[in-house]
């Protein structure tokens, strides 16, 4: 993406998440709610973050550019298609709040 660290934001659109993806960057799975079985699906609350290797920036998915409101995802099929698409061939997820995976993704629609 070429900005420089200090002027980005702490906020990434899934356009912009694509650029950041291929740059390196890794896509971090947060569970923000513990996931539970309802019959055949888990459903919980996940969110993404677009991370820099070294861990030391890391940028929030947000619905848009305009409103910071943060993409969550609420079953584990959402989120699976969600990484397939940026670009993941692998799948971890925390089930527990506060558990995190980072996927490395290359940003193109798998």
């Amino acid at each position: 993406m070429s900005v420089p660290l200090n002027e980005q934001p702490n906020v990434v659109t899934e356009e912009f998440l694509r650029g950041f993806l291929a740059d390196g960057y890794l896509l971090e799975v947060v569970c923000t709610q513990t996931a539970e079985k309802r019959h055949n699906c888990w459903h919980g609350a996940w969110m993404a973050r677009a991370v820099a290797e070294d861990g030391r920036h890391a940028m929030r998915l947000v619905t848009s550019r305009s409103f910071h409101k943060t993409r969550e995802f609420k079953t584990i099929v959402g989120l699976v298609s969600f990484l397939a698409e940026m670009g993941c061939t692998a799948a971890s997820v925390p089930l527990k709040e506060g558990e995190r995976e980072r996927h490395a993704a290359s940003g193109q629609l798998a």
